[in-house]
């Protein structure tokens, strides 16, 4: 049902902003920022329902809750950045919207130093049992 929600939303606001763009070019641009951000909010929406199947995986396996809430924070980065560079993009500026991506790259790995550590820190103590 959601997804046909989000396809509505996307369908309705791409028909607008088509006939929109000739004669209020400006009004084009609003409309095509509110759908995107409706589209957003739905697929926030829904994906908020799976974080709780992370802390369940998080329990079973016994991994720290930290590193798990990194992977999401990687995830959520790496979604948003994509959603806002194509958003960028459909308004003609893929330079800004090549920025975007590299911008999110770089905050994705900062984000992913503490799951580098541990893992250095695990290979360094299995080569000190061997």
């Amino acid at each position: 049902m959601e997804l046909i929600r989000i396809i509505g939303v996307g369908l309705v606001t791409a028909i607008a902003a088509i006939l929109l763009r000739s004669t209020k070019p400006e009004l084009s641009f609003a409309v095509t920022v509110a759908g995107c951000v409706i589209i957003l909010i739905f697929s926030l929406d829904i994906l908020w329902g799976t974080f709780g199947i992370f802390q369940e995986i998080g329990e079973k396996t016994g991994i720290d809750s930290a590193l798990i809430r990194i992977i999401l924070k990687i995830i959520a980065i790496g979604y948003l950045v994509e959603f806002a560079a194509g958003v960028v993009e459909d308004f003609g500026s893929k330079s800004v919207a090549d920025k975007l991506v590299f911008a999110g790259k770089v905050i994705i790995f900062t984000v992913s130093v503490p799951i580098v550590q541990t893992l250095v820190s695990l290979v360094g103590s299995f080569l000190e049992l061997v």
